[in-house]
């Protein structure tokens, strides 16, 4: 046992040493950062703290970017990988294999619109409930009757809405006093800078808080209440990520005001790490809602989808999956996913996929939660799923949950509640 700690303390010092002298390295706090990492290393081999071992083990084996955006090394694969497998056969100890990158839920197709916002598929809706131009292409609106309940809703306070993601474009004129930058964070490069350099961010929360009734461009689902976006960057410019920045993310969210979580991203496994994360932001009274994911496979075995949070499966016009859809025992409800009118940096476009079918649940829990803000994460859960139409198989499917969310029925079952 003292040899093979012995060995991973000289690992330690080695990693030490490759980072000292990199040409690379940042210099604000790079250096501060990894040098902290070793010393809780072998503080935790000292006095046999497995817990804090395996997460300063995680610290120190990371990639970091530097100022000109591109990644330092740390440390090489084969010796994460050595470091790894040694330590996991020390007795107590067990490796957790995590995802190495979260993706955002790439969209399906991406529709332009001219300034009519006419699209070719969708029937105009003849309401005039608000007056912007694009309300009348917003099937999302009107299939969930969220404009039905709007007139209902008897705000309480305002509504945060965390968006983890890309980041926001927050000089979108429909996004104008919609995003609290001074709650967000970039977590991508460990700044206070959320501007989002993908457009996925951007569409994610115009979906749920678009100006209403300012007569340009379009509606969020949560028309004009007081709902607003809090921008946390988990996400490159690829839409890539780390797992650690997404776990930090979801607890920094919990712990700074946010009513709801949104997560239209995704990786190809479960994670513990993010499932603990989503479990800490429930403990705290959030709502935490996922993305079932675009691949048509089953979602229950994948991060965040099947990992505790409320997740939402994508539907089409005709009140079916939309063939692109993940399912699985995990899909709470479904929410209108295909041709999805919303925000993007420089204007407007229609997007497909569960990335935006999510953020119409988003919306419509902060309805619920704007109508009475005592409800706890179980308790919208209730509402959302009782209050759902049933549209496929009786009762709760894989495919569709317990069928297409209702914001009209939801806000009325909280009005009964509240009697």
């Amino acid at each position: 046992m003292r040899s093979k700690l012995a060995k991973f303390i000289i690992i330690a010092a080695s990693i030490f040493t490759l980072v000292s002298i990199s040409d690379y390295l940042p210099r604000n706090n790079g250096m501060n950062s990894t040098s902290n990492s070793v010393s809780n290393f072998v503080k935790s081999l000292r006095s046999g703290d497995l817990d804090s071992l395996l997460s300063s083990v995680k610290d120190i084996i990371s990639v970091d970017k530097n100022n000109n955006n591109k990644y330092n090394l740390v440390s090489p694969k084969d010796l994460e990988q050595y470091i790894l497998d040694g330590i996991g056969d020390i007795k107590g100890i067990k490796i957790i294999n995590e995802p190495k990158i979260i993706k955002i839920i790439k969209p399906i197709q991406k529709t332009p619109v001219k300034s009519d916002f006419r699209l070719g598929e969708i029937n105009e809706n003849t309401n005039k409930a608000v007056n912007d131009p694009g309300y009348k292409y917003e099937w999302d609106i009107s299939y969930t009757e969220a404009d039905k309940a709007w007139p209902l809703i008897k705000q309480k306070r305002e509504i945060n809405v965390a968006v983890l993601d890309t980041g926001v474009d927050y000089t979108h004129p429909d996004l104008k006093n919609r995003v609290l930058k001074s709650k967000g964070y970039n977590f991508v490069d460990n700044n206070s800078d959320t501007m989002d350099d993908n457009g996925h961010g951007t569409h994610v929360s115009g979906i749920i808080a678009a100006n209403a009734n300012d007569n340009i461009g379009i509606a969020g689902i949560d028309g004009t209440l007081d709902v607003k976006i809090i921008p946390i960057k988990v996400l490159d410019s690829n839409g890539e990520g780390d797992i650690n920045d997404i776990v930090k993310g979801i607890k920094y969210a919990a712990d700074n005001g946010a009513d709801i979580i949104n997560l239209s991203f995704g990786a190809n496994e479960k994670s513990k790490l993010i499932a603990e994360a989503i479990s800490y932001a429930k403990s705290k009274g959030v709502f935490v809602v996922a993305a079932a994911g675009n691949d048509n496979e089953d979602s229950d075995n994948i991060s965040p989808a099947g990992d505790g949070a409320f997740t939402v499966a994508a539907m089409s016009y005709n009140y079916k999956k939309a063939s692109f859809s993940d399912y699985g025992n995990c899909i709470k409800v479904s929410a209108p996913g295909v041709e999805i009118l919303s925000t993007v940096p420089g204007g407007y476009e229609a997007w497909d996929g569960t990335s935006m079918a999510a953020p119409v649940a988003t919306g419509i829990a902060a309805m619920v939660k704007a109508e009475d803000p005592n409800l706890s994460p179980s308790q919208i859960e209730d509402v959302l799923d009782s209050t759902a139409k049933d549209i496929m198989s009786k009762g709760k499917d894989k495919q569709s949950g317990y069928g297409l969310i209702d914001a009209y029925n939801a806000i009325k079952k909280v009005k009964q509640l509240e009697k």
